[in-house]
């Protein structure tokens, strides 16, 4: 009798748990994700960025990306940037020079892979519906700007409804999408916030290009 009725209340548990998330609203979910990668001291995860052609996969590439709240680290073969939260330095291989930038809330919009996590609370429609991804449960909320002339003119973020970071992010910029799968995802991070600011001693043959 006592299983049973332990049983009885852990499932009774679960199915107020679903039933609570199932009524969270879009942005509130995107509060809960918002506050996770804020208050963490920062997650570590690999990624791949497909960009298409209409519907047409054109070039696709991997990386890794260190984030800490608005701050982040993006690396790739082609390009890496560090974000300290008020300067972004980009380094392409091979030109041996580093650019220097205070980037614009806009061009943060396009530039900065965790940008969602900011730009939905004002100038969007939140949507929202269920699914999987991966064999987990996710949501999938659609932010479309309430300006029909703003660019980007959609943006779709997947997220994971056990830890509620972000698995996948679909943009449409000017009419071609651009698709971010973020996977190994490590929570297990104690990064700084010197970690985001370009380590010039690791490059000493490349010159800095002060664009501010």
């Amino acid at each position: 009798m006592y299983k049973l009725t332990f049983l009885a209340i852990f499932h009774l548990a679960i199915l107020f748990q679903v039933s609570a998330q199932e009524k969270l609203s879009a942005k509130e979910i995107l509060d809960k994700t918002s506050m996770v990668i804020n208050n963490s001291n920062g997650f570590n995860a690999k990624f791949t960025t497909t960009t298409f052609d209409g519907t047409t996969p054109a070039n696709t590439f991997a990386g890794t990306l260190d984030v800490k709240g608005e701050k982040y680290i993006m690396k790739t073969d082609a390009i890496s940037v560090w974000f300290n939260g008020q300067e972004q330095w980009t380094l392409m291989p091979g030109n041996n020079e580093v650019s220097l930038m205070t980037p614009t809330p806009e061009e943060m919009q396009v530039s900065s892979p965790m940008s969602f996590t900011t730009i939905y609370k004002q100038g969007f429609k939140l949507s929202k519906d269920s699914g999987t991804l991966r064999n987990r449960k996710v949501w999938n909320i659609t932010m479309l700007p309430k300006d029909r002339k703003q660019e980007p003119s959609k943006i779709t973020v997947t997220i994971d409804q056990q830890t509620y970071l972000p698995l996948c992010l679909r943009v449409r910029n000017n009419g071609d999408w651009t698709r971010i799968s973020i996977t190994d995802i490590d929570t297990n991070t104690n990064f700084s916030d010197s970690h985001f600011t370009f380590p010039t001693s690791d490059y000493p043959e490349y010159k800095i290009i002060d664009l501010r």
